[in-house]
């Protein structure tokens, strides 16, 4: 499954330290992100949003996690004029230098609509992450806030080399009981989750069996629209071709009920033949989808896992 470079969205998370307290001078991390910075003084971590805020104030620091591979894209489209067509009017451009890595630092006005506020914008490529970083300070903050003390948290910016499984699944609006032998490559709060059996995180070409989970509101359809329901959902899942359906019934998951599409298809880039499920659970005014794929040749191995991994999803 292809993902979009800025396919991002800022969830709503509390930022913990582990092992007791930290030295002043450390890094916090946000729950569930790789990137961390020393905030200033004045500055605690948000639970709104990955990063942090000042309770005196209305100023806040977002950290965005991209890709690797996703900041000469990142240089290449925050011109100033494509920023000014987003409402933020730079004022000074300057190159920065983090952990022996070259990004840039932007900083001017940003206005939109009728709101003014001061902006600061850090983006650097750190080992295996790109870093997004934007201080918003509201206009009538600004004697309140130190901007230099915001500079100098800038350049603390740093990525942590993984997210532990528990931060990842705690994120979760959902638990997660059964694994299976995959692992979670990502979680959040808005209830995505994507896992792999592999060692790679980037899923190129089927080399690894993947599951995709997600959430999304909608009250459940009567049974006799259940299989239009469910066979709209699959058609809209990208990089599958010649698709053949084998099986497309209801079924009860846990309690709840369900619908399943099971199908034979081929990667949309390399051609490889490949066996894909997707499950849907209904309930509680939303519903779980749940979308796997693998290869045929190993799908007999995989499916009665996945089946496990489906069978363990419970609301927290």
């Amino acid at each position: 499954m292809r993902h979009a470079v800025f396919g991002i969205a800022l969830a709503a998370c509390v930022a913990t330290l582990a092992g007791g307290l930290a030295h002043a001078a450390d890094p916090v991390f946000p729950p569930n992100s790789r990137i961390g910075l020393t905030p200033p003084p004045g500055f605690v971590p948000s639970t709104k949003f990955p990063g942090f805020e000042n309770t005196q104030a209305p100023a806040a620091i977002v950290l965005l996690e991209l890709p690797a591979e996703a900041f000469a894209e990142v240089e290449k489209s925050f011109t100033d004029e494509a920023l000014k067509t987003r409402g933020m009017t730079v004022e000074t451009r300057e190159p920065i230098e983090i952990q022996g890595a070259r990004g840039f630092l932007l900083a001017g006005q940003h206005l939109t609509g009728n709101l003014k506020r001061r902006e600061l914008v850090l983006a650097v490529p750190l080992p295996g992450v790109t870093a997004v970083v934007s201080v918003q300070i509201a206009e009538e903050a600004r004697a309140a806030v130190s901007e230099p003390d915001l500079r100098a948290a800038l350049k603390t910016v740093v990525a942590r080399a993984a997210v532990p499984d528990t931060e990842k699944l705690s994120a979760l609006p959902y638990r997660i009981g059964e694994l299976a032998g995959f692992r979670l490559i990502r979680g959040g709060p808005d209830g995505t989750a994507l896992l792999t059996d592999g060692p790679e995180d980037t899923v190129a070409a089927v080399a690894q069996p993947f599951v995709l989970i997600g959430l999304a509101p909608g009250e459940t359809p009567k049974p006799e629209e259940r299989d239009t329901f469910a066979r709209r959902a699959f058609s809209s899942i990208p990089g599958i071709k010649e698709v053949r359906i084998l099986r497309a019934e209801p079924l009860r998951i846990g309690n709840q009920a369900g619908y399943e599409i099971l199908a034979e298809a081929k990667d949309q880039t390399s051609g490889t033949e490949v066996t894909t499920v997707q499950w849907l659970r209904f309930g509680g005014g939303t519903y779980l989808q749940m979308f796997a794929i693998a290869r045929r040749d190993v799908w007999a191995d995989v499916f009665p896992r996945l089946r496990a991994i489906r069978d363990g999803i419970e609301a927290r």
